[in-house]
């Protein structure tokens, strides 16, 4: 059985998982591949157990000197092609956000990528690009996050867009996740270039319930020697918890609680501590 790869596409950050059919190809070369689009150029990315039914096309051959020498050629014409429907639209009247302009390798057909909040009736534009270009022309609709994706760019954290470099696909993120990673719920904070929820509080969110688990919910009582003590914030990652006392907050080390039954109690040494700071209150 052949292996399965996966390869990212030309001129946009799209992962697409290919058969490597029998060929012995390098990681990170340019390699020209078939799917049920058409034949296309990209880079060999990862090798690795893929699951089959991800699988949309084959591998053909690794890319030569001379496949290489026409990529300023295509280039050239998705720039022109880029400007032309964009022109065209705008005489149109279409409201629509031109996003990318990717042409096959095989010149087979031109793709346009665009944006709009409301369906696009883009059937005369499609008749005049086809006029222009003499090849099979796709309209595309995309959302914002796959705007995002097909251009990439950086995020708060300073590395590239996890939907452009780690995501094959888009999983739900829900404000809930934010909630319980403590996070500040400020939209633009944690919210992505798309403008929406940033992807990587969906794959972090499974790490954060495990490591709140061991920790008390915030706003939950810890009562010592009759004394209430309210959890005022939880902070995993420091493995630290605040504890606040009428006007008194304390910082106490997580290794400090311990779980008993359904509530949370403190070491003897804490709460000889807590007693003495609330006995000054």
């Amino acid at each position: 059985m052949s292996e399965t790869v996966q390869v990212k596409l030309r001129k946009s950050n799209q992962i697409c998982v290919v058969d490597l059919n029998h060929l012995f190809i390098k990681r990170g070369s340019l390699c020209i591949f078939e799917t049920e689009h058409g034949v296309d150029i990209g880079t060999l990315c990862y090798k690795g157990n893929t699951e089959k039914k991800n699988v949309i096309g084959k591998m053909l051959r690794l890319a030569g000197p001379a496949d290489v020498k026409q990529l300023p050629e295509f280039e050239t014409l998705e720039a022109k092609a880029f400007d032309v429907c964009k022109k065209k639209a705008k005489e149109k009247k279409l409201e629509m956000k031109l996003v990318l302009v990717k042409c096959l390798f095989d010149r087979s057909k031109i793709i346009f990528y665009f944006v709009a909040e409301n369906r696009v009736d883009f059937r005369e534009l499609v008749r005049d690009l086809a006029s222009v270009f003499r090849t099979r022309i796709e309209m595309r609709q995309i959302g914002v996050r796959d705007e995002a994706k097909l251009i990439g760019g950086y995020g708060h954290c300073g590395r590239h867009l996890c939907c452009g470099h780690m995501k094959d696909g888009f999983e739900p993120v829900s404000i809930k996740m934010a909630k319980e990673q403590n996070l500040n719920l400020n939209s633009l904070k944690i919210s992505g270039m798309c403008g929406r929820l940033l992807c990587c509080l969906s794959h972090e969110y499974d790490v954060y319930r495990e490591l709140f688990m061991n920790y008390p919910t915030p706003g939950s009582q810890i009562e010592v020697e009759g004394k209430i003590f309210i959890v005022e914030t939880v902070e995993p990652l420091r493995n630290k918890i605040m504890l606040k006392f009428q006007d008194i907050t304390m910082e106490i080390s997580g290794n400090d609680v311990i779980r008993e039954e359904k509530k949370f109690i403190v070491s003897q040494r804490v709460a000889q501590r807590l007693l003495h700071t609330a006995s000054e209150e």
